[in-house]
């Protein structure tokens, strides 16, 4: 791989060979016509590319005299005088045998005038569109930078699959056979809709598992579930039109209707679900996003009566239903019901899906379910962000499936999840039970844990940050909703051993606080709920 960066090519090579990279200072442009002097002129510009501070520290060595000379086309001389001032001043430094190198250490003075100009470029407070000032996304920096950094340390974060269980072997075959196969034509262009054996794959697996009832050119392929949203609320709902969501909700399914201006309405759960209760004509919703399978963050399972009522109730309203189906391949208790777009005789639910949590996420392979009619639309849509998802993918994905590994590698990712769900709850009981009562839903790669008291909400919030074992508090989730304290654990992408040491680092860590006082004065504030006795306590627990 070879990257030009202002003037300098770096080509990525094993360490032992990093002392024959040389910085190409391509960029340098001499005018003869001007008054200051041709070495002045490279003097300076070398220094100011110095200065920026921005170059590969692996790529350190400076070209020889003669090889700048003939680049440029100019003197040796010339080239000499340049580089003697920079010596002189410290930039450079000479090492014996080796060559001319940029020093170690830089002058500081000159560098924090670097950083001072650069600060100064930067102050100015950009103008940007009102659809990214209305989310409620505020990471800044670092804090975008989700999911680099190698592999994940045991922070029982809710939503991570167990990644180092997938097949990858099998994976790599396949994708071979399909490019040994199709070869060039998996390198065009692919179709918006998504490669047709993928479609015909997804629709009858979703027919035989989860009582859907569709054709494959029912099928929109997109990339992962936020854009499965994204392209939903773009097709049917245009500015302040009212879109229902679940309260509380996955966080980027508020953004997502932020982003594209609807007014956002939270509706509460109860145990059978999305509450309907009552709305006028004027404020029905023209979209109603649901996880009917396994709500999250609750685990709530809808109910076939709330299923059939909400349908009835998005008839009635011309609305649409869109349906997330998460988590339904990890249920461990009951047989699943069926999917809302198998009970849909009217048009009115498009159903979604992604391969994030049963294969791995990275692979931003997700799915629509439309009804007839609104397919053209969500393909336009679909076109217009960013043509299509990866062909090779696809195509391999579709082998994955037609061939048997898909549902081989479901049904052997389930038993391992519960065996870590079961031995979760063990674990959690021996090191947090003092602290908290676990709600066990059937289903679901996620717990949510309720405070005994609420005044040591504060020290886990501490704890947390001590330790990284980063439970989210279900606050962060919520949008008008008033809960009890409590905090979302996932328990999926780590072992046995790495779940009991980040539940024992996190009693550890909270030990030590109650010991020292420290949760008092904290600036962690949590909701009361009123009345004290919430709807929302777990019916079952440890």
């Amino acid at each position: 791989m070879t990257g030009a960066i202002y003037g300098r090519t770096v080509s990525a090579v094993p360490k032992r060979r990093r002392r024959r990279l040389v910085m190409s200072f391509e960029m340098v442009r001499l005018d003869r016509a001007s008054s200051e002097p041709l070495y002045q002129q490279l003097y300076r510009q070398i220094r100011e590319e110095l200065e920026s501070g921005s170059f590969d520290s692996s790529a350190s060595r400076v070209p020889s005299s003669r090889v700048l000379a003939a680049t440029l086309a100019i003197s040796r001389p010339t080239v000499n005088q340049a580089f003697s001032k920079l010596l002189a001043e410290g930039y450079l430094q000479v090492r014996k045998r080796s060559g001319i190198f940029v020093a170690d250490h830089l002058p500081a003075t000159f560098l924090k005038a670097a950083r001072l100009t650069a600060t100064a470029r930067t102050e100015h407070c950009p103008r940007v569109a009102q659809r990214v000032t209305r989310m409620t996304d505020f990471r800044r920096g670092r804090q975008l930078d989700v999911g680099i950094g190698g592999p994940p340390s045991v922070t029982l974060v809710a939503g991570l699959p167990a990644v180092d269980e997938f097949p990858i072997a099998v994976w790599e075959r396949l994708r071979e056979q399909v490019l040994a196969k199709k070869g060039a034509h998996l390198l065009r262009y692919a179709s918006s809709r998504g490669e047709i054996e993928l479609r015909k794959a997804i629709a009858a697996y979703l027919c035989d598992f989860r009582g859907a009832n569709c054709h494959h050119d029912q099928i929109v392929v997109v990339g992962g579930m936020q854009q499965a949203m994204l392209a939903c609320a773009l097709a049917l709902i245009n500015e302040r039109e009212v879109a229902w969501i679940e309260d509380p909700v996955f966080h980027q399914a508020r953004n997502v209707l932020a982003f594209v201006g609807a007014k956002t309405v939270p509706r509460p759960i109860d145990r059978e679900g999305l509450v309907i209760g009552k709305c006028s004509r004027q404020n029905s919703p023209r979209l109603i996003l649901v996880t009917p399978s396994h709500q999250f963050p609750l685990g709530v399972t809808m109910s076939l009566k709330r299923r059939k009522a909400l349908i009835e109730f998005a008839q009635s309203r011309d609305g649409y239903i869109l349906e997330d189906d998460y988590d339904f391949e990890f249920r461990f208790e009951g047989p699943p019901l069926p999917c809302l777009q198998g009970l849909d005789h009217a048009g009115r639910v498009i159903y979604s899906a992604s391969m994030s949590k049963i294969l791995y996420p990275s692979l931003r392979i997700g799915f629509l379910v439309a009804p007839p009619q609104l397919v053209d639309t969500l393909v336009k849509v679909r076109a217009i962000m960013d043509q299509h998802s990866p062909a090779i993918d696809q195509a391999t994905l579709a082998r994955f499936i037609t061939e048997g590994f898909f549902l081989s590698h479901v049904k052997r990712i389930r038993e391992i999840y519960a065996k870590r769900r079961v031995f979760f709850i063990e674990q959690f009981q021996k090191w947090l039970g003092d602290y908290f009562v676990l709600e066990v839903t059937p289903a679901g790669l996620h717990f949510i844990a309720w405070l005994r008291h609420a005044e040591d909400f504060p020290l886990f919030m501490r704890a947390r940050e001590q330790t990284g074992v980063w439970a989210r508090p279900l606050s962060f989730f919520c949008i008008k909703a008033q809960l009890d304290p409590a905090f979302v654990f996932g328990f999926a992408a780590w072992s046995h051993a790495q779940i009991e040491q980040g539940l024992a680092k996190l009693a550890s860590a909270v030990k030590q606080l109650k010991r020292r006082g420290a949760g008092n004065g904290s600036s962690f504030q949590i909701d009361r709920l009123s009345p004290a006795t919430s709807s929302y306590w777990p019916s079952t627990a440890v």
